[in-house]
């Protein structure tokens, strides 16, 4: 596939328009050309080369050579499988520090900057970032489409947001996939609990050939978290509340939203096995639907590293229903009481949210 730069600028402008903002275009290193494009500001070479990790080769090279498959339900297949395959690392988002009111910045040696190290450690886990799951997805579809100068396939990067997505145009239409969009509960978790596809935006379609394919694949997929885990709930077979860390509350005085909150945290924990940054973006959703953002705040729960791995923060959730506080401990899939005083005691697992700074501490190194 050669780089047509001129159609990823008419791409990026449709991309800068419908998100009201302004995108850079970042291309693959390895496909340099002569430094064709460092006089356009709009245009970049990524930091890391674009690589398909081990564990899609096969998956790409089969949807590649398929012949039954159209190009669209290609897209959507890869799209798929990087979703199920990997989970959001939100230890990430305990190094961001905000600029301004719009923009924040990033050290670029999480994701964006890596060395050999860094990939080894990565493969021992499959938690990413955007930055490398865009690249496997734009050098997944790259590879597909290697014999199709029709297609175009780059990264797209919203510097203001630290935040990386891929978008692809054709003469048929134009679209931006977004593995981990932080306006919604990422497609990385909602593929993986039977959610629709919300990471996909068209830009323009005027055959609406691609809309018919995500149309297909959203069928019979519902698009609102909280009306599905209430169907799972509904048609749930498990014993649930089973684990006997669950049964720290006398489920007697146990008010409804308490009883649907924990019974939702064990439909996820148990039916679709989500991952704790999954099972804090599902929760944080239906709790801000049902009660109200008002009702809930984030905490930072440390993790200690063993043999050398480095220690990470993910975040938890305290609620504060019917004048009592409970702690959401998404590592733990756990709900209970919570005091505020366990934050005083010496080496407590939680940290205020705002009393976390990563300020001065060595780079992490993707462990």
């Amino acid at each position: 596939m050669n780089v047509n730069i001129e159609k990823l600028i008419e791409l990026n402008d449709k991309v800068s328009l419908s998100f009201r903002r302004k995108h850079i275009i970042v291309l693959d290193p390895k496909d340099e050309q002569k430094d064709e494009y460092d006089s356009n500001a709009d245009v970049t070479y990524d930091k890391t080369e674009w690589k398909i990790p081990n564990n899609l080769n096969h998956l790409i090279e089969a949807v590649s050579e398929s012949s039954y498959l159209n190009n669209e339900d290609k897209i959507l297949m890869i799209f798929e499988k990087i979703c199920k395959t990997y989970v959001y690392d939100d230890n990430l988002i305990s190094y961001i520090q905000k600029i301004d009111d719009e923009s924040y910045e990033l050290p670029d040696w999480y994701g964006r900057e890596v060395n050999q190290e860094w990939e080894n450690n990565r493969e021992q886990h499959n938690r990413r970032v955007c930055y490398e799951v865009s690249r496997y997805l734009a050098e997944s579809l790259k590879e597909i489409f290697k014999d199709n100068d029709d297609y175009n396939v780059c990264i797209l990067w919203d510097k203001g947001n630290t935040h990386y997505f891929v978008g692809l145009t054709c003469k048929d239409y134009s679209i931006t996939l977004d593995t981990d969009d932080f306006n919604n509960i990422k497609d990385l978790t909602r593929l993986k609990t039977g959610l629709t596809a919300q990471g996909i935006v068209i830009l323009d379609d005027e055959e609406n050939k691609f809309k018919n394919a995500l149309d297909k694949f959203n069928e019979n997929k519902r698009e609102d978290s909280i009306m599905k885990i209430e169907d799972d709930i509904a048609n749930n077979t498990m014993d649930l509340n089973s684990d006997a860390e669950n049964q720290q509350l006398n489920s007697s005085v146990e008010s409804d939203n308490i009883i649907f909150i924990r019974n939702a945290i064990e439909i996820l924990k148990e039916k679709y096995n989500i991952d704790s940054q999954g099972l804090f973006e599902y929760i944080k959703e239906i709790v801000d639907i049902k009660l109200g953002p008002e009702s809930r705040k984030k905490v930072w729960k440390k993790l200690e590293g063993h043999d050398g791995k480095a220690t990470r923060y993910i975040r938890c959730l305290v609620l504060d229903i019917d004048n009592q506080k409970y702690i959401i401990d998404v590592d733990k899939a756990l709900l209970r009481p919570f005091n505020e005083k366990e934050f005083e005691v010496e080496n407590s697992d939680f940290v205020p949210y705002k009393d976390l700074s990563r300020d001065g501490e060595e780079p992490y190194d993707g462990t």
